[in-house]
């Protein structure tokens, strides 16, 4: 009688400095662009484009990448990983880059929008690298850490030169080639690492409650990460209202993003012994209050601490979030399309955030957006639940001896 090779069905690989900067520097040219968007708006404006019509050049850009990015998670999950990765980042360079050395509006715009496109790519193959790593908690938030190090880096060296068209699409083209050269480091899918081959005698994380825990963090991602980038961009705004002033505002901002740096490395050091559900639900919690809190007060200092706070609690959240869909699938099933659907809310923030302050006052604005975090808490608890009894199925059944087919 004959028997086949034992398959150890733990697919997930240790962090190394070659996955590791393949992975990072990938994810940080996906949401570069995001990141670069008031310097992005500066430029368009430069370019003769009013704020308006700025906003909806960004706006078409992020949806470009964030439509691109929930399009090709299905291969990025698979053995098309590494080339999709190269694909999209190689039209990136150079979109970003005609963009960045024509002086024409009509080549900025359109590079913007195709090299927005081009990182849609590097966006669902990150995602799904990260879940193919061990320890999603920790690998998830050194991924955030990397990057919120190197954006801080970045926003305070562009104005340092100019903030330009040059300066800004030259930048977005530079980070995409980084992640073009190291594209070929991605760690590769794992063959055997559906859910049904480890977790039927789970009942926490049998099948068919991990493909409802996957579809629901990609809603409830998205809606609570739109409430806090609303908070975010309408930042200035609510410094506005208060009598803060330009100086105090830049301070605010910069210091904000520490925070965010802060939040990653508690996740970081801590990894998967913190767990997620207990975490998430204490960060949406206090996230929730203090960006109510963020619509009420009328105190420029009150103000500032609340956003740097916010921020930290944010970073914080999002690599739990990260970590959460990574847990779910080792292949990157969901942790692939999982920063496309965010992407999609995050396009949209600026204008629903100016839309309710417009309308409704910024009072409203704030609870609207602290009681967003309040609505997902109990799905996300319930989603953190399940992912963490996923990892765990696949840990026991990697420990169990392989039996002879």
């Amino acid at each position: 009688m004959s028997t086949s090779a034992p398959i150890s069905p733990d697919p997930r690989i240790p962090l190394t400095l070659r996955n590791g900067s393949a992975t990072f520097v990938i994810a940080l040219a996906s949401l570069m662009m995001a990141n670069l968007s008031p310097f992005v708006m500066s430029a368009l404006g430069e370019l003769g484009f009013d704020t308006l019509t700025a906003g909806n050049i960004l706006t078409w850009a992020l949806l470009a990448s964030a439509a691109v990015g929930l399009a090709t998670s299905r291969l990025a999950s698979g053995a098309a990983r590494r080339p999709l990765a190269i694909a999209g980042l190689a039209i990136a360079v150079l979109a970003f880059g005609a963009g960045a050395l024509v002086p024409a509006p009509a080549v900025a715009v359109t590079g913007l929008i195709l090299g927005g496109a081009g990182v849609g790519a590097a966006i669902s193959t990150s995602g799904a690298a990260i879940a193919a790593l061990r320890n999603p908690n920790r690998v998830s938030a050194t991924s955030g850490l990397v990057n919120r190090i190197l954006v801080t880096v970045i926003l305070a060296a562009i104005p340092l030169i100019g903030i330009t068209q040059g300066s800004v699409l030259g930048t977005l083209a530079l980070i995409s080639l980084a992640g073009l050269a190291l594209a070929a480091w991605l760690p590769d899918s794992p063959e055997h690492a559906a859910p049904v081959d480890v977790t039927t005698s789970l009942r926490i994380a049998a099948p068919r409650r991990i493909t409802v825990a996957g579809i629901a963090v990609l809603i409830v991602f998205p809606l609570w990460g739109t409430s806090e980038d609303a908070v975010w961009t309408m930042a200035q705004v609510l410094g506005d209202a208060v009598g803060m002033d330009a100086r105090t505002s830049g301070f605010m901002l910069s210091l904000a993003a520490g925070g965010g740096i802060l939040g990653m490395l508690a996740v970081t050091v801590l990894g998967d012994r913190m767990g997620r559900a207990v975490p998430l639900a204490v960060a949406l919690a206090l996230g929730g209050a203090l960006k109510i809190a963020s619509g009420f007060t009328a105190d420029p200092t009150i103000l500032a601490g609340l956003i740097i706070v916010i921020n930290t609690v944010y970073a914080f959240a999002f690599a739990l979030f990260l970590a959460t869909a990574a847990g779910l699938d080792a292949r990157g099933r969901w942790s692939g399309p999982l920063l496309g659907a965010y992407l999609v809310g995050s396009s949209f923030a600026p204008l629903l955030g100016g839309a309710v302050i417009a309308w409704l006052g910024i009072p409203a604005f704030g609870l609207i957006t602290g009681l967003t975090s309040f609505l997902v808490l109990v799905p996300t608890v319930l989603i953190a639940r399940v992912s963490v009894g996923a990892e765990r199925a696949l840990a026991r059944a990697a420990a169990a001896e392989p039996a002879p087919a």
